[in-house]
């Protein structure tokens, strides 16, 4: 009596290609034993010309582990695998662009690159190149470069490759202008070349993330300008206030309560000095509206909580160390 034999699924033999070459699967035969005819299904469906044939060819972008399956006439079914490596020159490259501001240095190269199985590199130009036949050389390069990579291999093709550093230079932060102010008088300090700024380095300073800005030193002060561009570049600059000491009352005629923090409040400058002060604010029908002994330059244009409608009001300031009081106005611009 003759036995069948066995079903047999034969997908071939494990292979490392280089990149862009080719491979048959399957033996020959793919299968045996069973009862033909066969059907055959690959798996994974990853650049083969056929899931279905006996011996489809692929030529897979990375290394793949195919499954084979086969069924006979009865229904019987057998499995194989075969794994398609890809010479590991497939993950060698320049690496990617990159943009950044002036100063850094790059590593070129992608991570994976080695020297392994006697791969050589050869970048070009050579310019800003720490080595320019390491796998991974830094550039130093102050200005946009692209550089072309030939990477050559004992086992399969040379392989060109290119990368673009894009170097972004540095904004160019003005902090303007150099000024001398008496004690308690403030100052309007203006940034330029940039689109994000932030003022640091001293006191009296209104909103240190807004520009223009409003600053109030009481003693000589260098302000520091931090400005960011579109690019995310950084630059800095810095500008002087000169005060000059004095004991005087110094008054300004309009504030902008309108919660920019900038010029929100009614400032007289050096008020400080005169702790005994107090301040009464009339409309002019001659309502008061705001009043306090110990004035802090804290009024913010509102009577009991309520804000006040734009209009021009009038104060009266006593200095409370026996000088005469002061008559003046001020106006509420929203």
């Amino acid at each position: 009596m003759l036995f069948a034999q066995t079903l047999v699924a034969n997908a071939g033999n494990d292979t490392t290609l280089c990149p862009g070459t080719s491979k048959i699967l399957g033996g020959v035969p793919t299968a045996s034993g069973g009862q033909a005819p066969y059907t055959y299904f690959w798996t994974p469906n990853i650049n083969i010309s056929s899931t279905t044939a006996a011996n489809p060819v692929v030529n897979p972008p990375f290394p793949v582990w195919y499954v084979l399956t086969v069924t006979d006439d009865t229904g019987a079914v057998a499995k194989d695998t075969v794994v398609i490596n890809l010479d590991p020159i497939y993950l060698y490259n320049a690496g990617p662009d990159t943009a950044l501001c002036t100063g850094p240095t790059v590593t070129l190269g992608a991570p994976d690159n080695s020297f392994n199985g006697g791969v050589t590199y050869a970048w070009a130009p050579t310019s800003f190149l720490d080595d320019p036949t390491a796998p991974r050389p830094i550039t130093s390069t102050t200005s946009t470069i692209t550089y072309s990579l030939l990477i050559t291999s004992p086992n399969c093709p040379s392989k060109l490759s290119q990368v673009t550093i894009t170097i972004y230079q540095l904004p160019l932060v003005d902090a303007c202008c150099y000024s001398t102010i008496l004690e308690g008088q403030s100052v309007i300090l203006n940034g330029s070349g940039a689109q994000v700024y932030n003022w640091f380095g001293g006191a009296g300073i209104s909103n240190p993330s807004y520009n223009p800005v409003t600053v109030e030193p009481v003693v000589t002060t260098t302000y520091i300008l931090y400005g960011e561009d579109g690019n995310g570049c950084v630059n800095y600059d810095s500008v002087t206030v000169v005060v000059i000491p004095d004991n005087g009352l110094n008054f300004y005629n309009t504030f902008s309560p309108n919660g920019d923090n900038v010029n929100d409040v009614f400032y007289i400058g050096n008020i400080h000095k005169f702790p005994l002060c107090r301040l009464e604010v009339y409309t002019r029908t001659g309502q008061l509206v705001y009043a306090k002994t110990g004035y802090d330059n804290s009024w913010d244009g509102t009577n009991y909580g309520d804000r006040l409608p734009e209009a021009t009001y009038y104060y009266v300031l006593d200095p409370g160390d026996g000088s005469p009081k002061i008559y003046r106005s001020v106006t509420i611009v929203r």
